[in-house]
This record gives structure tokens, C-alpha cells and sequence, in this order.
């Protein structure tokens, strides 16, 4: 298990651990309510990430009987926290979390450092309290849940988890080949007739398109994050670690090839949709061919903001996740099978009263 370079970020006025204030857009702190703007905690903690040298620092590489650990907890890692010196496990994916025993933010610069330090991030724009609202709104009148996922104690699990991106810019070109029809019928007399135009259809565009994303984690479901999109990239900043004090965060675990694959999916399913608004004259499109070559494109690896809550079931995970910048939510929700099984027992129950009432009815 390897001992991992923590970084925490301190009010410079009462010492107390600084958090990103999502509400004020800068950083506050909790003990004396001082307040610094992105700019001087940049100014004042410089020498934080120039200590840690985040552009040529490298993971430290592990002995046999490391390694051996590391396989036995499941690539975990130790830090010691810089404010209660406890020794505390996380997970080697982890980037930035909190002391469990005292809950100093901490950031695990090493994780963060060399390839994996992100180009860009998204600063969190809405509070702990907005996100448990959003949650209970979301959850409202679906009575067939299980106790434990509406519990209060569930809701304070809702974490603020910055998730790894990668953001894929560029100009490609793309080409449409397919058969077209255009029909056109009429009626004469008792008589159908219909009119039949076949044409061989190219069409050739020039496509440009900006930062299409796809999550870095292979944790986290592709398609719970993609439900979540977009974020609005006018709200991307430079890549600073003061931004991580009080959330959670992980490096990534899927490469830039590996998520190029999903990337270019999109990208191709975009272009051919746009491009076959070129061919919209034809009553039909047949034998559609598309082709896509890439011009130009640039990868940016950047941490989004996600409000993140996971509830495990009868042995499966149900997540749910709320964009940390717009609000947009999607989840997947555990059905109690207790109370699935009161609800149909009850609408038989109901139905079957009403029937015998009517029947009564109908005998006398």
C-alpha cells in the first residue's frame, strides 16, 4: 500500500480547512466566515502546487510485497492527514476526500499529477442543501421504495463527486451515400396511381464540433452520466487543486483511446443526422452509407461536478446523479418487493370486494 502526498488548503485568517463555496463562487471559511476569491487562494497557496510539482511528478512504483497488497484491498492507498495524523484507506482511484475522523478536506496530490493532472474543471454552482431538496422532490409519492433509500440517513450520503472527463474538440468531414425515392400518389376515377422516382444520393459536408464528452470512470455507468448532460462549458476553468477541498474526486480509468471509441460513436451519430437533413427533398433514404474522416481534433481531460448518492439493494447498486452545475437529474430507482407485494395484494383484495359487492347487487 503506497503512502500518498496530501495537500490541504487552510483560511489563512484562523487556520481552519477552506472549502470552494458553490453559492458565492469562491472560497469561504466554515469556522470564521472569511471569504478569498479564486485569485488569492491561487496567490496565497502557490507554493502548494509548485511543492508538488503536478506537471513532472510521477507515481512512486511499488515493491513485490506492496504490489501483493495492493491486490489483496483492491488497489487501495494510505494517506495521513495533515490535521489529526490518522492513517486513512481509500481507494487508489481517489483523488480528493475527507478525513474520517475529523473530516479535513484533503486532496491526494499524487493522484493528480503527471498525465493525470486534469487541463480543466467545472466548479460546483449548487449547495449540499439544494441537492438533498432536488433528491426529495425526485423521490416524492413513489411509495413502493424501500424505507432505507428515503431515509434521512441515506439522503446525508449524497456526496459532491467530481468525475474525470474527456472532452474531444475538432473538424471532420463527412460523406452520405444512399439511395433516395420520392413518391407521389394520386386517385383517378376508382383508380391508385403512384409515381416512383429512384435517385443515387452523395452528399459532402464539413463538421465541426466542441468538447463531446465521455466519463473517465469505469465505475460510474455511461449512461447515468450521459443522462445528465450537457454542462455548460462557458463555466470551465483552469485546472486548479483548491478547487477539490471538500469534495470528492477520482483520476481517470479509462484512456483517451478507450473513450475515443464512444467519443467518435456520438460524433458519427450526430454528423449523420445533420448531414441527412441535407437529403430531406427525398420522400425516402435507402442502402444509407456514412463515412467520417477526421481534419482536425484535441483531447482535454477536465473533472465535472457531480451530486452522486449509491444505494445498494439486495446485492445490486441503484445510483443516482444530479449535474453539480444545471440541476439535471436521473436515477435508478430500488423497488421494495415487501411492499410490491402489500400493493398487489391489496388492489386484489379491493377488486375483489367491488366485484363481490356488484354481484350481490346483480342477485338481488
Amino acid at each position: 500500500m503506497e503512502t500518498v502526498q496530501t495537500v490541504t488548503y487552510q483560511c489563512p485568517n484562523c487556520n481552519a480547512a477552506l472549502e470552494y463555496d458553490n453559492v458565492r463562487g469562491g472560497f469561504r471559511c466554515f469556522y470564521c466566515d472569511s471569504t478569498f476569491s479564486d485569485y488569492e487562494i491561487r496567490n496565497i497557496f502557490k507554493h502548494n502546487e509548485e511543492e508538488v510539482n503536478l506537471d513532472t511528478a510521477v507515481e512512486p512504483e511499488l515493491d513485490k510485497s506492496q504490489e501483493q497488497t495492493e491486490e489483496f484491498t483492491g488497489q487501495s492507498a494510505l494517506y495521513s492527514c495533515p490535521n489529526c495524523g490518522a492513517g486513512v484507506i481509500c481507494d487508489s482511484l481517489t483523488a480528493s476526500t475527507r478525513c474520517h475522523f475529523c473530516h479535513t478536506p484533503v486532496i491526494l496530490s499524487g493522484r493528480l499529477s503527471g498525465e493525470f493532472k486534469p487541463n480543466m474543471i467545472i466548479p460546483f454552482s449548487t449547495t449540499r442543501e439544494r441537492a438533498e431538496e432536488k433528491f426529495r422532490d425526485y423521490i416524492k409519492g413513489k411509495f413502493l421504495l424501500p424505507r432505507g433509500f428515503k431515509s434521512e440517513a441515506q439522503i446525508s450520503n449524497i456526496s459532491a463527486l467530481y468525475v474525470p472527463y474527456w472532452l474531444k474538440s475538432g473538424l471532420a468531414d463527412v460523406q452520405l451515400t444512399a439511395t433516395g425515392k420520392t413518391i407521389r400518389s394520386w386517385r383517378a376515377g376508382d383508380r391508385q396511381y403512384t409515381h416512383t422516382k429512384v435517385y443515387n444520393v452523395e452528399r459532402d459536408a464539413e463538421l465541426s464540433f466542441v468538447r463531446v464528452p465521455c466519463d473517465g470512470s469505469k465505475r460510474i455507468d455511461d449512461g447515468l452520466m450521459e443522462s445528465i448532460e450537457p454542462f455548460t462549458y462557458g463555466g470551465l476553468k483552469p485546472f486548479s487543486m483548491s478547487y477539490l477541498s471538500g469534495c470528492a474526486a477520482e483520476k481517470y480509468d479509462v484512456s483517451k483511446e478507450e473513450a475515443a471509441v464512444r467519443i467518435d460513436q456520438r460524433v458519427l451519430a450526430a454528423a449523420e443526422t445533420e448531414i441527412r437533413r441535407m437529403a430531406t427533398v427525398y420522400t425516402s433514404l435507402e442502402s444509407v452509407r456514412t463515412s467520417l474522416v477526421y481534419r482536425q481534433q484535441k483531447y482535454v481531460y477536465a473533472l465535472l461536478p457531480v451530486w452522486f448518492l449509491n444505494y445498494n439493494y439486495r446485492g445490486k447498486d441503484y445510483a443516482f446523479a444530479m449535474n453539480g452545475q444545471t440541476e439535471k437529474m436521473f436515477g435508478e430507482l430500488p423497488v421494495s418487493k415487501l411492499k410490491t407485494f402489500f400493493f398487489g395484494a391489496g388492489i386484489f383484495l379491493l377488486t375483489w370486494v367491488i366485484a363481490s359487492f356488484i354481484g350481490g347487487l346483480c342477485i338481488a
